[in-house]
C-alpha cells in the first residue's frame, strides 16, 4: 500500500487557531480521497515562515521520514506551502528521488521526484517562489519610503500619546497630557525615574502593557515623532500628519539634556547587564548605542542602537569582535607592564577643569551674539563629550583597575569569561573606542563594521 504523507504550513497565525492549516489539511485530504490515496500521516507547521531559516519541526520530521523511506507519496495544498528555498527543496529532492516520491499539489502541478523532469520543474518553481519573496520585499521597502516621505504615519504597535482614529492619527489627551508634564519636569531638574514613578503611580501603561522605566521613558521623551517628525532608517523625512505632542524648542531641549554623556542617569548606567550598552558608538551621529529588543515574526533577538535609529546590530556580533581584541591585548607577554602605568592624575583634572570653564563660556558668548544658537550647540556637544572622556580616565584611576588580575596571564580567555560583567565594561572603557560603522542594505555583518581605536599607551 501506497504510504501518503500530507504537509501543510502557514507563516503567520494572526489568531492562533490555525484555521489556515486546517483548511490545507481539507483540501490535501480531498485531493488524496480523489486519487484512491488513505492518508498515514499529516505533518503540520503552524504559524512559521519557509524563508527565515527558522527550524520548521514539522518539515524536519517529514524529511527524516521520507530519508528513512516511510513515505512514498506527499500532498501539498501548494509547492510554496513546502519550501520556498532551493536549500531546503534540495534536502526533499536528495532524500526522494532514490525512493521516486511522488508531490501532488491541490493547486498547481504534481512532480515525480524519481525523473530528472519532475526535478527539474520542482527546482524552476522553487525558485520562482523565492523570488516572489525577494520582489514582495522590495515592494515593501519601497512603500514604506513612500509613506515616510509623504509624512504618513506607520508603526506595528500603537505609540504612547497616540492612536487611530477615523479622521487618521489623534493624540490622546490623557497620555499626551502626562508627557508634556514629564517633559516639562525634566526641564526643570527632575529626574526620569520621578517621572517614570508618577506615570507607574497614575496607573498609566506602555502600549505593550508594561510598567514605565527610566529607558521607556527616555526613549519616548527623545523619539522625534513627540515632536511631529518622521523618521526612516534614521533620516528625517520632514513634518508627519500628525499633530506634535512637544513643541520643537521642548524636545531639542530634551534631546540635549537626556543624551549628555555627563548625565549619570543614562542608560549608559542603568542598562549595566550588557557588555556594550552605552559604550560603543554610532559612526554616523557620534551618539551612544544601547542596548534594545529586535523582534520579528518569527524570532527575538538583542541589538546595539543608537536614538537616531541610524545603525543597528545584532549585540553578539558586536560583543564577539570587542572581547576577541580585548582578550587579545590582555594576552600579550608585556600586558602586565602595560596597563600598569598611570597618567599623571593632576594633569587630567587640570584638563576637565580647562574643558568645563570654556563649556560655562559658551552661554556668555551666545548672550552676547558672537556665536549663533546652532554654533553653541556644536561646540557644547564637543566639548562634553571630551570632558565625559576625561572624568571617565579620572574615575579609572580613582578606582582599582581590574585588569591586573588577567593581564599577562596563562588562561587570560578563561580568566575573561568569570569576570564580573561591572569590570569588564570598565577594561574595555579603558583599553579602547569602539565604533559601529553603517553597511549597506542586505549587506552581512562582518568584523571590519566595528572599528576599534585603542586609548593610553598602546602600541
Amino acid at each position: 500500500m501506497k504510504r501518503v504523507a500530507v504537509y501543510v504550513r502557514q507563516s503567520e497565525d494572526k489568531t492562533g487557531e490555525g484555521a489556515a492549516v486546517e483548511r490545507q489539511e481539507r483540501d490535501c485530504r480531498l485531493l488524496a480521497e480523489a486519487k484512491g490515496w488513505e492518508v498515514a500521516t499529516v505533518y503540520r507547521d503552524n504559524s512559521i515562515s519557509a524563508t527565515t531559516g527558522k527550524k520548521r519541526p514539522g518539515f524536519e520530521q517529514l524529511v527524516g521520514d521520507i530519508e528513512r523511506g516511510q513515505v512514498d507519496a506527499l500532498i501539498v495544498w501548494h509547492l510554496d506551502r513546502l519550501t520556498r528555498s532551493i536549500a531546503d527543496l534540495t534536502r526533499v529532492i536528495d532524500a526522494g528521488k532514490a525512493r521516486n516520491v511522488n508531490i501532488a499539489s491541490v493547486h498547481g502541478v504534481s512532480i515525480d521526484l524519481g525523473d530528472p523532469t519532475g526535478i527539474a520543474v520542482a527546482t524552476i518553481l522553487a525558485a520562482i517562489a523565492a523570488m516572489e519573496v525577494q520582489h514582495k520585499g522590495n515592494r515593501q521597502r519601497t512603500a514604506n519610503r513612500k509613506r515616510a516621505t509623504e509624512g504618513n504615519a506607520y508603526w506595528s504597535r500603537r505609540p504612547f500619546g497616540y492612536d487611530r482614529g477615523e479622521s487618521g492619527v489623534a493624540v490622546v489627551d490623557a497620555e499626551a497630557r502626562l508627557i508634556r508634564e514629564g517633559a516639562a519636569s525634566i526641564l526643570g531638574g527632575a529626574t526620569v525615574a520621578s517621572v517614570a514613578k508618577r506615570w507607574n503611580e497614575a496607573g498609566a501603561k506602555t502600549t505593550a502593557g508594561g510598567e514605565w522605566g527610566v529607558t521607556q521613558v527616555r526613549r519616548l521623551l527623545i523619539n522625534p515623532r513627540m515632536a511631529g517628525r518622521r523618521i526612516y532608517n534614521g533620516e528625517d523625512m520632514g513634518a508627519g500628519e500628525w499633530e506634535a505632542i512637544l513643541d520643537e524648542e521642548t524636545h531639542r531641549r530634551l534631546e540635549e539634556k537626556l543624551t549628555d554623556p555627563r548625565r549619570r542617569t543614562a542608560p549608559d548606567d542603568l542598562n549595566s547587564k550588557y557588555l556594550l550598552s552605552g559604550i560603543c558608538v554610532c559612526s554616523v551621529c557620534g551618539g551612544k548605542m544601547y542596548a534594545s529588543p529586535m523582534r520579528t515574526s518569527t524570532k527575538e533577538y538583542m541589538v546595539y542602537r543608537c536614538f537616531g535609529y541610524h545603525i543597528t546590530r545584532r549585540m553578539d556580533l558586536v560583543d564577539g569582535v570587542v572581547e576577541d581584541v580585548v582578550v587579545g591585548i590582555l594576552s600579550r607577554p608585556d600586558a602586565a607592564g602595560l596597563f600598569s602605568r598611570s597618567d599623571d592624575l593632576r594633569e587630567l583634572r587640570a584638563r576637565a577643569v580647562e574643558l568645563r570653564d570654556r563649556r560655562d563660556a559658551l552661554a556668555a558668548m551666545l548672550a552676547d551674539g558672537l556665536l549663533s544658537a546652532a554654533a553653541v550647540r556644536e561646540q557644547a556637544g564637543k566639548l562634553g563629550a571630551e570632558l565625559a572622556a576625561v572624568e571617565g580616565a579620572i574615575g579609572a584611576h580613582e578606582t582599582l583597575n581590574p585588569m591586573a588580575a588577567i593581564a599577562g596571564a596563562d588562561d587570560v580567555p578563561e580568566q575573561w569569561v568569570a569576570l564580573p560583567l561591572e569590570n569588564k565594561r570598565q577594561i574595555i572603557r579603558s583599553l579602547m573606542e569602539v565604533t559601529v560603522e553603517k553597511a549597506g542594505k542586505g549587506v552581512r555583518f562582518s568584523p571590519e563594521q566595528v572599528r576599534i581605536e585603542p586609548k593610553g599607551n598602546q602600541p
